[in-house]
């Protein structure tokens, strides 16, 4: 899958985990009702979620903890596949270019 090279968990359908958010509990099938891509900050990870600001006008940014947390983040499209993912515990320094790669490609531009 384009942008994804090699990450866990990318071009398999999102897992349909349970998700507790400040707004409540909710699944990452709801998630997808709105059409949009979800980039899925499962780990409370500030670098993460700062690096897909730059496309917040383009994809709906959630934070939320889960019991069974496959990966630290990820970065889904609207059809439920995850085109990114960061590993458990995965450095910033990993992590991150992958991300804004993969953002680039199925998102385009960021906004900056």
């Amino acid at each position: 899958m384009p942008g994804s090279h090699g990450r866990p968990l990318a071009g398999a359908f999102a897992p349909d985990l349970i998700l507790h958010t400040g707004q409540g509990i909710t699944s990452v099938a709801e998630l997808m009702h709105t059409a949009r891509p979800v980039p899925l900050d499962l780990a409370d990870r500030p670098d993460l979620r700062e690096t897909v600001r730059n496309w917040h006008h383009r994809v709906d940014i959630l934070t939320a903890k889960t019991d069974l947390r496959p990966a630290d983040a990820l970065l889904i499209r609207p059809d439920g596949h995850v085109v990114w993912a960061a590993g458990l515990d995965e450095s910033a320094g990993s992590a991150t270019p992958p991300l804004r790669e993969a953002l680039s490609v199925w998102f385009g531009t960021p906004n900056i």
